[in-house]
């Protein structure tokens, strides 16, 4: 019995060896808390990331030349030029094409976004531009239902020192019309040329009543669009007119200037 029991103390006299490396646990402390700033830095990195693609992704972009889906020109008169009376039946003839399905007043203002571009882009700098409605200083297009469909046009009043004109421009769909030069004495020079695009233009330069001077073209455009750009001024030579043929032309083939969008 004292044997067994000396035995017993003898095994408890001395502590048992441990398995804990007390640099070990140094060490791995240390290894936690750098993965841990590391993992709260990249977090961080992660938030603003994600953030910065978000805002690149879903943030709104928009060109600056590019008018936005809800912003239309500023208009200031009446977009119908003929409010009252009854409305006469539309009438098609022979290969006439159909009627544009866009509705006139959207219509009158998307062209107006078209002729203004046009206008600020051909007519020379030195030119001062009324839009020729008394109040409503912009430009802006009217529309008119005619038998033949609606026609979309404007007068504006031209000036340069003391030399004064009309510029009007009328848009509406073509009738089956074929361009030519028209022979008489009014006539002093007539030409007609063809574009790439599919486009045929027929302009001229003569005189009319009162010594008034006129310069027009017509543009024929490929989405069966006719449009006519003519230039009146009261005495003036042709010489003296404020705006050439190829300008009218140019004006009459500009962008956005077509009834089938």
């Amino acid at each position: 019995m004292d044997e067994f029991y000396d035995q017993l103390r003898a095994a408890v006299a001395q502590a048992p060896p441990t398995r804990i490396d007390v640099n070990e646990l140094i060490m791995a402390d240390r290894r936690r808390r750098q993965h841990r700033a590391w993992a709260l830095t990249g977090s961080g990195v992660a938030v603003a990331v994600i953030a910065l693609t978000s805002t690149l992704v879903t943030g709104p972009y928009r060109d600056a030349r590019e008018p936005t889906a809800n912003t239309g020109p500023s208009l200031c008169a009446p977009l119908n030029a003929s409010p009252s009376g009854s409305a006469s039946p539309f009438e098609r003839y022979g290969t006439a094409p159909p009627f544009p399905t866009e509705q006139p007043a959207t219509a009158a203002v998307r062209l107006t976004v078209a002729l203004r571009s046009a206008l600020s882009v051909n007519l020379p700098r030195e030119l001062t531009v009324d839009s020729g409605v008394p109040g409503c200083p912009l430009r802006q297009l009217s529309y008119e239902r005619t038998m033949s469909g609606y026609v979309y046009s404007t007068t504006i009043q031209l000036s340069r020192g003391g030399d004064h004109a009309d510029l009007l421009i009328r848009i509406y769909p073509t009738l089956g019309a074929v361009l030519g030069c028209r022979a008489g004495p009014s006539d002093n020079d007539c030409s007609v040329d063809h574009f790439p695009d599919g486009s045929e233009s027929v302009s001229g330069t003569g005189g009319g009543p009162a010594g008034t001077s006129s310069r027009a073209a017509t543009v024929l455009r490929p989405d069966r669009t006719t449009v006519v750009v003519k230039l009146d001024q009261p005495g003036a030579s042709v010489d003296e007119l404020l705006l050439t043929e190829d300008q009218l032309v140019t004006i009459g083939r500009w962008p956005g200037f077509n009834l089938y969008p």
